[in-house]
């Protein structure tokens, strides 16, 4: 369960249209599997879009989504995302399936409503930590391992400097305005993981009892009428 934190992924275009587009028009691979191979285009001021990218994602104080995430062995899974930043944020998913994702602030967890289980991980240690952080700054908070644009579209790929979290991740932002539209996840495995919203709102209300994290045992013991 929790390798499933090394795999959550957030922010993507809307889904592709039916017939495949040209080469030069694609933003994602077909295969979900792998992560898009880009070429750096030229004279890329690092400063500067690093700090547009800053100014981006420290705007966002809610957001409510619909997100559909493909995992590994090509699975879908989709449902809604809630998040209030800084630091909280709620995977809700679909029928039947029984997971639910929340961050209340400093801890991320994986409900299990069918084996009624909490596992539990610190923030800081999953690829959320770049996103709900109170005041982001990608320079400060983590290692650049690459940055192009290519199409349209800018493509960020992050590793934690620190070693807690293994892997690394790659974020897909729109130009001219570094709209985050999607990220690919790569487990220490090498497995890759890619998750995409659609239907997006900010600046909404959300009820805070979406970012508290149940207890195992007292669900068990609601159940029992104890």
């Amino acid at each position: 369960m929790i390798s499933l934190l090394f795999s959550l992924a957030l922010l993507q275009q809307d889904a592709l249209p039916a017939s495949e587009p040209p080469a030069s028009e694609r933003t994602v691979p077909a295969d979900p599997s792998t992560v898009p191979e880009v070429q750096a285009e030229p004279e890329l001021n690092r400063d500067a879009v690093l700090a547009d990218i800053n100014a981006y994602l420290n705007s966002i104080g809610t957001l409510r989504a619909r997100f559909n995430q493909v995992a590994p062995d090509g699975s879908a899974a989709g449902g809604v995302l809630s998040m209030a930043r800084p630091g909280r944020l709620r995977f809700e998913y679909d029928d039947p399936s029984p997971i639910r994702v929340i961050a209340d602030g400093t801890t991320v967890a994986i409900e299990d409503r069918a084996l009624e289980t909490v596992d539990r991980v610190p923030l800081r240690s999953t690829p959320l930590w770049w996103l709900l952080k109170g005041d982001i700054d990608i320079a400060e908070d983590a290692e650049i391992v690459g940055l192009e644009s290519e199409y349209g579209f800018l493509y960020l790929t992050l590793r934690d400097p620190s070693g807690d979290m293994q892997g690394e991740i790659m974020f897909v932002f729109a130009e001219p305005d570094y709209e985050l539209r999607e990220w690919f996840v790569t487990d220490a495995l090498g497995e890759i993981t890619r998750v995409s919203l659609s239907d997006v709102e900010t600046g909404v209300r959300l009820n805070p009892r979406l970012f508290v994290i149940p207890e195992a045992e007292d669900r068990r013991d609601s159940r029992r009428g104890r």
